[in-house]
């Protein structure tokens, strides 16, 4: 399946603010509200503000097929939750505290991913290319300024975990997030690009 990754900055510019707001405002992901309420209310606002920056996968026909948003985040990873392996990888980005064992690191935020089910007879990308897609904008910006930690929050669900920690991801948990507003266990994972 072919589609176009594309900035929304870059959209708004080619088809105006307008008419990007109409085409996210039927979004539909079923299996996670937060990214359908992000995508059709914040996903312009952010943008613009440079909060963070989501991208549009379109088919040939412009159709948005699947989004996901990227940013950058100030971390604080606890040593005792990284492996040796992983600690001396994550010490070339980060800073550590040798009294707390704590490692303070700027990262790349993948805040939202999401696919988009409102056509019905459209089809959905496949997961693994959408990691490809952010992956390869993140090492785009790496090389531009630097870093080269990657950082996500998902919900405790063993298909997400099955998901982003699968050997072609290598996301790994580094901690644990509780939404009280949500009521929602988030799982802290990160990977080095």
């Amino acid at each position: 399946m072919d589609y176009a990754v594309v900035n929304i900055l870059d959209y708004m510019e080619l088809i105006g603010e307008e008419s990007v707001v109409d085409v996210l405002s039927g979004f539909s992901c079923p299996k996670n509200k937060e990214i359908e309420n992000f995508v059709r209310n914040n996903a312009v606002e952010f943008a613009k503000r440079k909060m963070s920056i989501t991208y549009l996968l379109l088919d040939e026909s412009s159709r948005v097929l699947a989004i996901f948003a990227v940013t950058h985040k100030a971390v604080q990873i606890w040593g005792e939750n990284l492996s040796s392996t992983l600690q001396k990888k994550i010490q070339r980005y980060a800073q550590k505290n040798e009294k707390t064992n704590e490692y303070a690191l700027s990262a790349f935020l993948i805040g939202q991913f999401g696919k988009n089910y409102q056509h019905k007879d459209a089809p959905v990308p496949d997961g693994g290319k959408m990691m490809e897609a952010v992956l390869t904008i993140l090492k785009h910006v790496q090389r531009e300024i630097g870093g080269g930690v990657v950082y996500l929050e998902c919900e405790e669900k063993p298909e997400l975990l099955n998901f982003y920690q699968n050997e072609k991801n290598r996301f790994r948990k580094f901690g644990e997030r509780l939404s009280e507003k949500e009521n929602v266990n988030y799982i802290q994972m990160l990977r080095i690009l």
